[in-house]
């Protein structure tokens, strides 16, 4: 089993998908790291914000480019129906 390594912050010129580390010339698997964790703040939001780490699948390098996204908590939805009686 590889154990993941520290995460390196990355710069991307034109393209990356060889990995620094190892030369690994595949792509890189994706994991999501909350930007809020650790922190402890009196306001919670629906929308939480993660940084996007890429992962070397051959070396367990893990590199910070620089990418967030923001996912969002589904709002709750109702559904009806309805129901045909026979008469």
């Amino acid at each position: 089993m590889i154990t993941p390594g520290e995460i390196v912050n990355l710069k991307v010129d034109k393209e990356l998908h060889i990995c620094p580390a190892c030369g690994y010339e595949l792509g890189f698997h994706t994991s999501f790291v909350s930007v809020h964790s650790g922190n402890d703040t009196p306001v919670r939001s629906t929308r939480s914000v993660y940084r996007v780490i890429l992962i070397c699948p051959d070396c367990g390098a893990r590199y910070d480019v620089g990418w967030q996204v923001t996912f969002s908590e589904p709002a709750p939805r109702i559904v009806k129906t309805t129901t045909i009686r026979d008469i």
